[in-house]
C-alpha cells in the first residue's frame, strides 16, 4: 500500500515536472519567435548608416567637397553626388578608407554664378535603403541642411540674399502703408478740426501740424544707420550673435566629452555663468554617466546656428535670443555607430561677464530629430 502511494506520488511529481518543462519550453519558443522577428529589424536599423555630403563655399568662390559613404551596406559603385555641368574638379581627389566608411575630399571651380540656386543630386540613391545627410555652408556663413532619401534625391540650394531682400521689401512696403495711413489720418483730423469755428483760437491746427512734423522727424531719425550705433552700442548684430552662440554652445556640448569631472566643470565655466553652471553640470553629467555605464559614447562633430528669430536687450545688459541650431554627432556603441542630426529651437540668454559673453539661461522650445 505504501509502495502504491509512493509510486502514485512519484507519478504525479513526474507529470508536474513534465508540465513545467513543457510550459518552460513553450515560453522559450514564444520568446525565440519574438526575438527572431524583432531583433533583426533593430539590428538592421542600427547598422544602416547614412551617407554624408558636406559642401563649403570658400572666399575664392570655389567649393570644398567632403563625401562620406558607409561601408558594408551594399552601396552601388555609381553612388556619388552630381553637380551642374559647369562645375569642374580641381585635382587631386583624395580618398581615405576607414573601418566603417570611405571618405573622399576634393575642390571644385563653381563659376561666376556661385553656389546659391544650383541643384545637387545623389546618383544611385534610389537603388539603396540608406539616406544622405547634406550640409551646405555658403560664403556668407548661412547653412543649408537637408536629408535626401531614395524617394527624393535632389535639393536646390536656396539664395539667402534673395530671401532677405524679399523680406526687406515686404517690411518696407508694410511700413510705407502704415506710414501713409497714419499720416493720412492725422491730416484728415487736422482738416476736420480746422473747420470748427473756434479752431484757430484754441490752436488745434497748429498742434496737429506740430505733431505731424514731429512724427516725420522721428520716423526719419529712426531709419538712419547711425541710430543703432549711437543708442544700441552694446547689442551685437544677428550675425555676431550667431557666432557668439555657436562658440558658447559648441564648447558646452564638447565639455562633456572630457573624462575628469574637474576638467568638465572648468570647460563649462568658460561658457556658462552663475547658478546655471551648476544646473547644466549636474543634469548632463548624470546623463553622461548613465551612457558610460551602458557602454555608449557620444561625440559632437559640428554645430550650426541656422537662424536668430529675435533679440532683445534687458536692463541688466543681458540679451534674450530666440535661436535655431543643428547639432551633428555620432553615438558609439560596442560594435557599431549611429550618426545623428538634431535641430533645436530655444530661448537663450547671454550676458557679458568679465569681458566675455556667457550663457545665463537656456529654455528649450522645440527639438526634432533630423536623422
Amino acid at each position: 500500500m505504501a509502495f502504491c502511494v509512493e509510486s502514485t506520488k512519484g507519478k504525479w511529481i513526474d507529470m508536474f515536472k513534465f508540465k513545467i518543462s513543457q510550459c518552460t519550453f513553450t515560453k522559450w519558443i514564444i520568446w525565440g519567435i519574438l526575438f527572431w522577428f524583432i531583433i533583426p529589424d533593430f539590428a538592421l536599423a542600427d547598422n544602416i548608416r547614412p551617407a554624408y555630403l558636406e559642401i563649403e563655399e570658400l572666399a575664392s568662390g570655389n567649393i570644398r567637397v567632403v563625401w562620406k559613404v558607409p561601408r558594408g551596406q551594399g552601396i552601388p559603385p555609381q553612388f556619388e553626388p552630381s553637380f551642374p555641368k559647369q562645375f569642374r574638379i580641381i585635382p587631386p581627389r583624395k580618398r581615405l578608407k576607414t573601418n566603417d566608411a570611405i571618405v573622399e575630399t576634393w575642390n571644385m571651380i563653381v563659376g561666376d554664378d556661385g553656389l546659391a540656386g544650383t541643384q545637387i543630386r545623389i546618383d544611385g540613391l534610389k537603388q539603396t535603403t540608406t539616406d544622405a545627410l547634406v550640409r551646405i555652408r555658403l560664403s556668407d556663413g548661412s547653412v543649408h541642411r537637408v536629408v535626401l532619401r531614395p524617394t527624393e534625391i535632389t535639393t536646390t540650394i536656396p539664395n539667402p540674399h534673395k530671401t532677405k531682400d524679399e523680406q526687406k521689401k515686404f517690411h518696407t512696403s508694410l511700413l510705407q502703408f502704415i506710414d501713409h495711413w497714419r499720416y493720412g489720418l492725422l491730416l484728415s483730423t487736422a482738416l476736420v478740426l480746422s473747420l470748427l469755428s473756434n479752431a484757430r483760437r484754441r490752436g488745434i491746427v497748429l498742434c496737429t501740424v506740430a505733431l505731424i512734423a514731429g512724427a516725420l522727424c522721428g520716423h526719419a531719425l529712426g531709419r538712419l544707420p547711425v541710430y543703432d550705433k549711437v543708442f544700441n552700442q552694446n547689442i551685437p548684430s544677428k550675425a555676431e550673435a550667431a557666432k557668439i552662440l555657436q562658440g558658447l554652445m559648441l564648447n558646452t556640448y564638447r565639455a562633456f566629452m572630457l573624462q575628469e569631472d574637474e576638467d568638465i566643470y572648468d570647460a563649462l565655466a568658460r561658457s556658462v555663468s552663475g547658478e546655471f553652471l551648476s544646473e547644466v553640470y549636474l543634469q548632463n553629467r548624470e546623463k553622461i554617466r548613465m551612457g558610460d555605464s551602458d557602454g555608449n559614447m557620444a561625440i559632437i562633430h559640428q554645430l550650426d546656428i541656422k537662424s536668430i528669430d529675435s533679440m532683445a536687450q534687458k536692463k541688466d545688459g543681458s540679451i534674450d535670443i530666440v535661436a535655431n541650431w543643428d547639432v551633428y554627432g555620432s553615438v558609439h556603441h560596442q560594435k557599431h555607430v549611429h550618426y545623428r542630426c538634431n535641430t533645436y529651437t530655444a530661448e537663450v540668454i547671454i550676458k557679458p561677464t568679465e569681458n566675455y559673453w556667457k550663457l545665463v539661461k537656456i529654455q528649450l522650445l522645440d527639438e526634432q530629430r533630423v536623422l
